[in-house]
């Protein structure tokens, strides 16, 4: 694909179902690929998307299979952003609890929330009527609004 070629966004609209993730895993890593990414860092960062899909069905729609969770790849010159919709009331994410404190060891959730803002330059939640939108953001290397 030439370098001048803009990629176009990308979104995946799937059930509730965790054997969709294998699937929208081979539309998102190959569009990393297509952006240069390392296959280290494409790695990283399919992970942390992984991890959102996975929250967005088990937590945002209780595994509820008539509910349906959305994912969009936007890509750019300088980053891609990775949003993710689910039908779910949505949590504050400043409210979890950060799971390498001593206290927290043991816990069984907030790691996945933690490695999302360890490998992302960027993870918000936005809460509306229909449901919960997560944003990843994930800056290219080189570029001067890169953070890593």
């Amino acid at each position: 694909m030439a370098e001048s070629s803009p990629l176009l966004p990308v979104t995946l609209t799937c059930n509730t179902d965790l054997k969709f993730i294998d699937l929208i895993q081979v539309v998102g890593g190959e569009l990393l690929k297509h952006m240069s990414f390392t296959q280290e860092d494409g790695e990283r960062i399919w992970l942390a998307i992984q991890e959102g899909i996975a929250n967005a069905m088990r937590h945002g729609n209780k595994l509820d299979a008539s509910k349906t969770v959305s994912v969009s790849f936007i890509p750019s010159v300088e980053q891609i952003e990775i949003q993710i919709k689910d039908q779910g009331k949505g949590v504050d994410l400043d409210s979890i609890p950060n799971p390498n404190l001593p206290e927290n060891l043991l816990k069984p959730n907030g790691r996945g929330v933690y490695f999302m803002k360890q490998v992302m330059d960027a993870v918000n939640l936005t809460v509306s009527e229909s449901g919960s939108t997560l944003v990843l953001i994930k800056h290219r290397k080189g570029h001067k609004h890169a953070a890593k």
